[in-house]
């Protein structure tokens, strides 16, 4: 490998704050809003136009309810417009698995509205491409945007990057993942009344593909069924009437975090986007005059790296485990829980981690990585931050009792009342 001598430089600061939140997914968005109603100076940098990450960027817009905490916020605001329905004709699930549908345009809104209401700063079209350390403390980080490269210094940071950015720049450690990556999509014009009568549910939708291809020969060179907790071919309906959100199968082997796959699977998922829709339109009724509306903005990955944490809790415990330092439980319905130490990276003073890239078990990340885990360790890890910040301590010497207490107010149902 060649490499070349860059020359040095001063890179200019461009803020000064208490708490800097790197990525503007909805773990972003939580642990931003959190940080500031708990009294914190917050800066969000985000690489989009828009918040939202994966649920608006990549549509995936159909969500487990929003039941607990600061999810409770956003299910209130979103409802208000009209924009968060219960999915219908997904088969047999229980309440607390039902799929709620969302407009990603009034996400997109009521996001930057939570966090302006909130006073939190933010600076978008920004990329955050290393931090600046100090023995195991970071003092900032290094962002470039079209005005060149600069620096943010901040007292703490939270991680909300998807791909554990931060962590890994800082010298964190930890693992890589790779699973199934989809593209998302949505049609308009669809009789859905018509499509219902052909193939019953919407999980059913992916035995008329895989009929098609063993029949007929149809190539379809993407994965049809479920695998790693990833849906295959799949269709739910949105708020609109005639409008789906599609799943158009998965590709498996790609790194999430290398430019390389990442380029790969966009060119091939939207390939399958564009044949996944030919075959609708001509095989089953219903879909005959039905349209893409709009691809995500990117290919939907799953899971790319994650942090190895004071705590690695198995799926088993995740499930039904009541931790001493519980302080995260995404549902109100559901006994998923996760403790402080998930997200407090090992060797990093000053950091903490929150989303998709929290430090769990792999086995429990297919129910660990959707939106409402991802919001309520966002809250968590917000809340945390600026109760260390103020007190003047590191993340990790914080009194849990204290944060759990403070989310408790802050709407968390934490369910600890028969914690021994």
């Amino acid at each position: 490998m060649k490499f070349i001598t860059e020359p040095e430089r001063k890179t200019p600061v461009l803020s000064e704050v208490d708490l800097l939140v790197c990525g503007g997914g909805v773990a972003g968005v939580a642990a931003a809003y959190s940080a500031a109603e708990n009294g914190a100076k917050v800066l969000l940098i985000e690489k989009y136009p828009f918040l939202g990450g994966l649920a608006t960027g990549a549509l995936v817009i159909t969500t487990p309810p929003l039941t607990n905490g600061i999810n409770i916020e956003i299910c209130k605001r979103l409802t208000e417009k009209n924009v968060y329905k219960k999915c219908r004709h997904s088969g047999e699930v229980t309440e607390a698995e039902e799929l709620h549908a969302m407009d990603p345009e009034i996400l997109k809104y009521e996001l930057i509205r939570m966090l302006l209401d909130q006073k939190v700063d933010l600076l978008l079209h920004t990329y955050v491409v290393d931090t600046v350390m100090e023995g195991n403390r970071i003092n900032g980080v290094i962002i470039e945007t079209k005005s060149g490269r600069q620096a943010v210094l901040a007292k703490m940071v939270v991680d909300t990057t998807g791909d554990a950015d931060i962590a890994v720049f800082s010298g964190a450690p930890f693992t890589s993942v790779k699973k199934p990556m989809t593209m998302m999509f949505n049609i308009i014009g669809a009789d859905v009344k018509k499509i219902l009568n052909k193939i019953g549910t919407w999980s059913n939708l992916k035995t008329y593909v895989q009929e098609a291809k063993e029949k007929d020969g149809f190539e379809f060179d993407l994965g049809i069924y479920p695998e790693y907790g990833a849906p295959g071919v799949h269709a739910e309906e949105l708020v609109y009437d005639g409008e789906l959100n599609i799943w158009s199968g998965m590709l498996n082997g790609m790194d999430g975090a290398d430019p390389r796959d990442l380029t790969r699977a966009e060119l091939i998922t939207r390939e399958h986007v564009m044949r996944l829709t030919a075959f609708l339109k001509d095989n089953i009724p219903g879909f005959e005059d039905a349209r893409i509306e709009y691809t995500a903005t990117q290919v939907g990955v799953r899971a790319s790296r994650q942090i190895l944490g004071r705590a690695i809790p198995t799926n088993e415990e995740v499930r039904k485990t009541i931790f001493e330092d519980t302080v995260v439980k995404p549902y109100a319905g559901r006994t998923i829980r996760l403790p402080y130490g998930s997200l407090l990276p090992r060797k990093i003073e000053n950091l903490l981690v929150a989303g998709r890239c929290i430090s769990a078990d792999e086995a429990a990340m297919g129910q660990l990585r959707l939106i409402p885990v991802c919001t309520a360790t966002g809250q968590a890890a917000g809340a945390a931050a600026a109760f260390s910040i103020q007190q003047g301590i590191l993340p990790e010497n914080l009194d849990v009792g204290i944060l759990q207490e403070k989310l408790s107010e802050q709407g968390m149902d934490l369910g600890l009342d028969h914690l021994g």
